[in-house]
């Protein structure tokens, strides 16, 4: 049994806001403007005057007693925020009657967030024992785990201090000067192709989407990156959701190694230092267990904190399992929006790749560059994303393409630079992709 006092608010803080709400009006725009909403007080009776100030003042009306008892009266009974007509009449003394100092209201504020903190943990803490008790899978008690710590973490005081333009723009010189100097390391992650370097900034805290068509050669653009960034940067971890381990061993050797390797154990052995002389001692770690949403953000928690890996690459978000919704949108967008917040939480660059549009191979030949409406299934994907990269090959659709090596990465949205741009890279056998 929980202790009472895991479950309790803070009743007091809770009544000495009302009470400077009803005396100050710039006290309630202070107290919603540090991110107090009428769900975080515990007591029903408190979270209704709230609801009722708020309304109010959206209305013009400044809140008093008299108002608010006029409002709720009518709301007593069973059920009801009050019991009767005499328990909201003590419950707006108690409120009117409170010493509350105004000096202290980000305090009453803090209190009040704390407690309903623990209250989401210990009811979170009872979700997974009720889930445990019935059974259900462990993957889906880490999930609601690392829900409900997201949860607690967004349940904190707003800072209302908001800083100047200019002390922004000071800052982004301060760091500029810093990483000049060699103080700092610079934001930006290197992605190893030069021209697409020189064309997209990938940003620690980045969300970049990386969209193809099958036969695109994503999967070996994304590990050519992940190769480079672990080379010049520092660990990296890559996500494959469509292939084990083994089958990405086979198609790493198959692409690497060197000559007809199979007629011979000298060939083979040969081919095996070559693919060697490329992956071997690089900082990637490979994980294709992790197919849930779950277990990815799980994976990249526990890579951060062990490793401290400075990216990730995800093959490919189509074929992860998400958390049922009520569309296959919805569930898109739930997972974009999930994932794009976990960049932005580790400071790291996650590349994902996604699957774009069948419907744009039922275009012209000469009009199958993908563009924004080709992302499938979520208009979210192209929200959350601070960076788009669509890969296109001429040879897919052009068996007689002069240049089958070149793969043109078009650059549809860059939330710190120029989009639309195209960077040019090709791919050799034994070093993967690499500028034009």
């Amino acid at each position: 049994m929980l202790a009472p006092d895991l479950l309790s608010s803070n009743r007091g803080s809770e009544r000495a806001l009302l009470s400077l709400m009803l005396t100050d009006e710039d006290a309630i725009h202070e107290a919603l403007g540090l991110g107090l909403q009428p769900d975080h007080l515990n007591d029903p009776g408190h979270r209704a005057l709230l609801r009722g100030i708020a309304d109010d003042l959206k209305r013009g009306v400044s809140p008093d007693e008299a108002t608010l008892y006029d409002r709720f009266c009518g709301e007593c009974g069973m059920g009801k925020p009050w019991d009767s007509l005499m328990s909201l009449t003590i419950c707006l003394e108690q409120v009117a009657d409170t010493r509350a100092l105004r000096g202290n209201l980000k305090a009453y504020v803090e209190n009040v967030l704390e407690a309903t903190r623990r209250r989401q943990v210990v009811e979170s803490a009872r979700r997974l024992l009720a889930m445990a008790d019935s059974k259900r899978s462990t993957d889906a008690l880490v999930e609601e785990t690392q829900r409900a710590a997201i949860r607690a973490d967004q349940t904190r005081a707003v800072e209302q201090d908001l800083p100047s333009m200019a002390q922004i723009a000071q800052q982004a010189c301060d760091r500029a000067v810093a990483v000049a100097s060699g103080e700092a390391s610079d934001t930006i992650v290197p992605l190893g192709l030069l021209d697409l370097d020189k064309k997209f900034a990938a940003r620690k805290g980045d969300y970049i989407l990386v969209g193809a068509r099958p036969s695109m050669g994503k999967t070996h653009f994304m590990l050519s990156i992940m190769e480079q960034i672990a080379r010049k940067s520092g660990p990296v971890q890559f996500h494959s959701i469509e292939m084990r381990s083994r089958a990405l061993g086979d198609r790493l050797f198959a692409h690497d190694a060197t000559g007809p390797w199979a007629t011979s154990v000298k060939t083979a052995q040969a081919s095996s230092r070559a693919v060697m002389r490329r992956w071997g001692d690089l900082p990637i770690r490979v994980d294709t267990k992790g197919r849930s949403l779950g277990q990815v953000l799980s994976s990249l928690r526990v890579a951060k904190q062990k490793s401290g890996i400075i990216a990730a690459g995800i093959d490919y978000l189509q074929l992860m399992r998400l958390p049922r919704a009520g569309s296959r949108e919805q569930e898109v967008a739930t997972a974009s929006r999930e994932l794009a917040a976990l960049a932005s939480e580790l400071d790291i660059v996650l590349f994902v790749l996604c699957q774009l549009n069948r419907q744009l191979e039922q275009r012209p030949v000469n009009d199958r560059r993908p563009r924004m409406s080709d992302l499938r299934e979520s208009g979210q994907l192209e929200q959350d994303a601070d960076g788009i990269l669509f890969l296109f090959r001429d040879a897919a659709y052009n068996p007689n393409s002069k240049t089958p090596e070149v793969l043109e990465v078009g650059i549809a949205k860059q939330r710190n630079g120029r989009a639309p741009r195209t960077a040019f890279c090709r791919y050799v056998p034994g070093d993967g992709f690499v500028t034009n």
